[in-house]
């Protein structure tokens, strides 16, 4: 049992104290029973005057009995504490209370900060700055000759500053820099030709690289035409594996004919027919038994043998046991594909490509580290700036022309490479469309770059990429020569070993034919004889006569009929040598997003719509943007390799129309502009493509009033959602209750709004809809030439040596010294578009 005067103490503890200043006796009262004596005395209260009592002071004894009262109840707690065990012995074992010092909070009325909301706090522009004072000041010291002192009125440290007046220099500064720029300009209207001379030579100290996944085209911007460097490095060999069946696979039948597959031959079939339906459109005439005649001339072909110096056209092989060669620790682009490489004889050295669909070579067992792949990418430029006499590097600038729909590691790990590994000086950016619009003088354009491994799509107005517009499609020129060769073999090819996966001898024969005999053109479409030679290393080369009937035509017209190349079987695996870029705040992927893209993931492409679904579609897509969380980047890769370049097309601009203007729909497909040499080398490409946009564009996107159609479909969308909402109100009022029920709280089941939706369905009148597109024009295809016949394999990098003579560049470059300190964020500060 427990002491009376413990009671009291925990009483005492537990509870406020309170004193009788009459009879000087401390009593404890709970907390409830003082509240519920205020409260039922506070009328009272309120109603008494104040006496003579009130405000006087206690006396000191009584100050004193209650300091006693407090210590003696803290002393009882703690001895119950101490009793518990859980009491503060801070002399005993050393502990304090807490080892967290309290911060007060920051006062928001007095915290205020202007950290980088102006552009005088930025690094880049403060260092931009200062390279033009440096120059001014040089030039003024120019001026007034070498001798002449000049007196500078800046102020030269911070004693000198007057603090009052800062803004006023601030202005000041800036009006001298406004004058300098009218200066120049007025020098621009007045120079002579020397001045223009000089104006020209703007620009050789830049060199811009543009990297492909077969090529990479590099050189000054002063130039008229690049160097195409292979993009290929040949290094020593020190695994040896066992060897691949021949590409593309294949099953010899005992005749010798080729078979590949049953889903081949279905599609094959589908090609033919269209083949033929086009042909009869045109009224060209096709002989029967025409593809019969070619094979059964093949198959009785032999090859005959052709020495050395009856070769027109001999492939010298390196021989890297001269002098020149045996040192050589590996060879890049021409010399790397010109060593005579044999599965046989000559195995020292095997071929690495770093780039493939345009992107690093991550899934290949030739890498096992991203340094690897960087390494070869710089040796390649290394060497292939050498061969050209470009040195000095730390005193260059360069132009990267980086793809559309850019992975940001990609981006990234370029720039770093051209830093560190190359060693330029300065470093900028260019987008591929944004370069191809430059190089053939277009403002507003839809660029198609059909390159070797992909093909891109994009829509550019006025120097910016629309970003919804953009397409990137897995599949290109090389998944034509491949489908050629197909094409050949079941015809009766003469030549039935050729083996694609070696690139070096087979894989140049075959891109060689797809060059020479693949056309568009109807009227060329017939029984052809044709000749080649076979080169090997080590052995004599060998001439083969063949014909050809519409192998010609249908291996581009995959191209319309991507599931003809069968580029499902093709597995990356699981191999990732770079990660994903990711948001280092959200932890979500960053890199680019298209709303075309995701449509043609999904099969959602607008060109495969039904009239009435289309309108729909596009009525809630207008005036949108693609703006979501960017899915995974193989996710529905398997889609994209089946949609048709001509479907894609009609996505992308359409997305283009809907994310900013629909009047641009008739600039773009005014202006189609192709460029790679994928398809834009195949003759007659640009009437092909018109019929097959024309074929596959919905009439309601080919007309020039879709912009009233929406207006219309607008219209009665609205009126649909009212006669819902209405609906749902009528029959909450039925089910209400009471009248003093909440309608919000009345629920409907879901039969209930099943028969909403059905009779508030949204019906358009089409036959309405036809009245107004019949008031429109037809929306007419262009398909624009290269600029005087140049090869629109180059224009992409003709137009980033355009840019880099551009006087916006100079704010634009980007310095090592800027990369080392802040990397990424380069790329957002000095790029014209948003990365």
């Amino acid at each position: 049992m427990s002491s009376p005067a413990s009671d009291n103490t925990i009483a005492t503890a537990d509870d406020d104290i309170h004193i009788d200043e009459d009879e000087n006796v401390e009593k404890p009262t709970s907390s409830r029973s003082s509240k519920s004596k205020a409260s039922s005395n506070g009328s009272s209260s309120k109603r008494q005057k104040p006496g003579p009592s009130v405000g006087k002071k206690p006396t000191a004894e009584v100050l004193q009995r209650r300091k006693e009262g407090r210590i003696k109840a803290a002393a009882t707690i703690a001895q119950n504490l101490k009793k518990t065990g859980i009491g503060r012995f801070e002399e005993q074992n050393g502990f304090a209370f807490t080892s967290v010092k309290p911060v007060p909070l920051l006062n928001q009325k007095n915290y205020f900060t202007e950290y980088l909301r102006r552009d005088d706090q930025v690094s880049f522009v403060r260092n931009r700055r200062a390279e033009l004072n440096q120059r001014q000041n040089a030039t003024s010291k120019k001026a007034n000759g070498a001798n002449t002192e000049t007196q500078s009125t800046d102020p030269q440290n911070f004693d000198d500053f007057d603090l009052n007046n800062i803004e006023a220099e601030m202005n000041r500064k800036k009006a001298e820099l406004l004058a300098d720029e009218d200066d120049d300009d007025e020098d621009e209207e007045n120079e002579t030709e020397e001045a223009q001379e000089e104006k020209a030579k703007i620009g050789h100290d830049v060199i811009v690289i543009h990297p492909g996944s077969s090529y990479i085209r590099i050189g000054r911007a002063t130039e008229a035409v690049p160097e195409t460097i292979p993009a290929v490095i040949a290094v020593p060999n020190s695994v040896h594996h066992e060897p691949k069946p021949p590409t593309p696979l294949r099953t010899v039948g005992n005749d010798g004919e080729a078979y590949f597959n049953d889903t081949f031959d279905e599609i094959k079939n589908v090609v033919t027919k269209n083949f033929k339906a086009r042909m009869r459109y045109y009224k060209r005439r096709v002989l029967p038994n025409s593809r019969e005649t070619a094979a059964n001339y093949n198959k009785k072909q032999e090859s005959e043998r052709i020495p050395d110096h009856n070769d027109p056209y001999k492939k010298e092989w390196l021989d890297i046991n001269s002098a020149e060669y045996s040192s050589k620790k590996f060879f890049v682009g021409e010399e790397a594909l010109k060593l005579p490489l044999n599965p046989k004889k000559f195995e020292k050295f095997k071929l690495r490509y770093p780039i493939i669909n345009g992107n690093f070579n991550i899934y290949s067992e030739d890498y096992n580290s991203p340094q690897e792949i960087l390494g070869d990418l710089a040796s390649i430029l290394l060497e292939s700036l050498d061969q050209l006499e470009i040195r000095n590097l730390s005193q260059l600038k360069a132009i990267l022309v980086i793809p559309d729909f850019y992975d940001k590691q990609y981006v990234e790990a370029w720039v770093d490479t051209l830093f560190k590994f190359v060693g330029f000086g300065r470093v900028g950016i260019i987008q591929e469309a944004v370069a191809a619009t430059f190089g053939a003088g277009a403002t507003c354009a839809c660029v198609v770059d059909v390159g070797a491994h992909t093909t891109t799509i994009s829509c550019v107005d006025e120097g910016m990429i629309i970003n919804d517009s953009r397409v990137l499609l897995n599949y290109g020129g090389d998944q034509i020569t491949e489908c050629f060769i197909k094409l050949l073999l079941e015809n009766s090819f003469p030549y039935k070993e050729i083996d694609l996966g070696s690139r070096v001898d087979d894989w140049e024969l075959a891109q060689t034919l797809k060059h020479n005999f693949v056309t568009f053109q109807d009227a060329d479409i017939a029984v052809q004889l044709y000749n080649f030679y076979k080169r090997k290393p080590f052995e004599t080369t060998e001439k083969f006569d063949f014909k050809v009937f519409d192998e010609v035509m249908l291996a581009p017209l995959g191209l319309f009929y991507p599931e003809f190349f069968q580029i499902d079987h093709e597995d990356f695996g699981e191999k990732r040598l770079f990660r994903p870029s990711t948001d280092q705040y959200t932890g979500k992927l960053d890199n680019p997003i298209s709303r075309s893209q995701n449509n043609l993931r999904t099969r959602l492409s607008f060109a495969d719509m039904n009239e009435e679904d289309l309108l729909v579609r596009l009525n809630e897509s207008k005036g949108t943007t693609g703006e979501q969380d960017p899915v995974e980047e193989f996710s529905g890769e398997s889609n994209l390799r089946r949609v048709p370049l001509e479907k894609a097309i009609i996505e992308s601009i359409t997305n283009a129309g809907l994310s900013t203007d629909l009047n641009k729909i008739k600039k773009l497909y005014d202006n189609l502009l192709i460029v790679g040499g994928g398809f834009a080398k195949i003759s007659g490409y640009d009437l092909i493509l018109s019929d097959r946009i024309n074929i596959w564009r919905p009439k309601f996107l080919s007309s020039s009033s879709l912009d009233k159609i929406l207006e219309y479909v607008n219209t009665e969308t609205k009126k649909t959602e009212e006669k819902k909402k209405a609906l749902i109100h009528e029959l909450k009022l039925k089910k209400q209750e009471n009248p003093e029920q909440n309608l919000d709280e009345v629920q409907l089941t879901e039969e209930e709004f099943e028969q909403i939706e059905q009779k508030s369905e949204l019906k358009l009148d089409l036959d309405y809809v036809d009245s107004i597109y019949d008031q429109g024009s037809l929306l007419p295809v262009n398909v624009l030439p290269p600029p005087r016949e140049f090869d629109p394999d180059m224009l992409t990098w003709k137009g980033g040596s355009v840019y880099a003579r551009l006087k916006v560049v100079n704010e634009m470059w980007i310095t090592s010294s800027e990369w080392d300190m802040l990397e990424t964020r380069c790329l957002y500060y000095k790029s014209l578009f948003n990365y």
